[in-house]
């Protein structure tokens, strides 16, 4: 049975419990951090004491098995870092509400690449979609409060996922064009599949407090309730959501 069939009440309680899940990935990182630090400098004073020892070994056969597990160390340290990044990419999705809710500049693009770079977590998208990212190579800035982008990134990601799930030759489409250069357009293009236009005007009338739509009309389904967070989460950053059949394109004001 899909979600969208399940009810609003069902659908509510498991993006609740989703939510307290999320929440606690902040304490699960923190407690990461030092072991991780730990381990990354064990293995930096390791690999410095066994060049140490290769420097002085005269022995050839002795100094080729101390040089292979220098470079075991190398392959190891390589292994953490990226465990590293990993820990760091998650603890920037985590919501900070004090720090979050201040407004700031934002590198655009660079808050891009990192969400597309945590919805990588989603194996589909990681192994099924075929990904075009077109951006430029100098990010613009926008002065904002980056919850609000982030929430919207990552509903909109949320969305195209959904949607490529249909998809014979699933692929998305990613472009960032600064002109211009007050006006970035981030455009998100799922090729072989299309949004439900229907639906999301009214869900974001509902969420925001200024419509109302009766129990036979909540679905709540995943893709309905992620295209109107976007399209909410926009719009508080005096930005512009645009959706069709085909593409969804954000229009933001920046500074640079």
């Amino acid at each position: 049975m899909s979600e969208a069939k399940e009810g609003p009440e069902l659908n509510l309680l498991r993006y609740f419990r989703d939510s307290l899940i999320g929440r606690n990935a902040k304490g699960i990182v923190h407690n990461m951090n030092s072991p991780l630090q730990v381990l990354s400098m064990q293995i930096e004073l390791l690999a410095m004491d066994l060049n140490l020892l290769v420097s002085k070994c005269e022995n050839s056969q002795i100094s080729s098995g101390i040089q292979q597990a220098i470079d075991r160390l190398a392959q190891l340290e390589e292994i953490v870092a990226r465990i590293n990044h990993l820990v760091k990419l998650v603890g920037s999705r985590v919501t900070d509400d004090e720090q979050d809710d201040e407004e700031g500049p934002i590198m655009v693009t660079r808050l891009l690449e990192e969400t597309v770079e945590f919805w990588k977590s989603d194996l589909f998208f990681k192994h099924k979609v075929t990904l075009d990212l077109a951006i430029p190579g100098v990010s613009p800035v926008l002065v904002a409060k980056e919850r609000y982008l982030k929430d919207a990134f990552d509903s909109v990601l949320f969305g195209c996922i959904q949607v490529l799930k249909n998809a014979a030759d699933p692929q998305l489409r990613i472009s960032v064009v600064n002109e211009p250069e007050s006006i970035l357009s981030i455009t998100f293009k799922p090729i072989g599949a299309g949004f439900p236009l229907d639906r999301v005007g009214y869900l974001a009338s509902f969420i925001e407090g200024n419509g109302s739509l009766s129990k036979s009309e909540l679905s709540f389904a995943p893709l309905d309730l992620a295209l109107a967070v976007a399209k909410t989460s926009i719009e508080k950053i005096a930005g512009d959501f645009h959706l069709d059949k085909e593409l969804i394109r954000i229009d933001l004001k920046t500074t640079a």
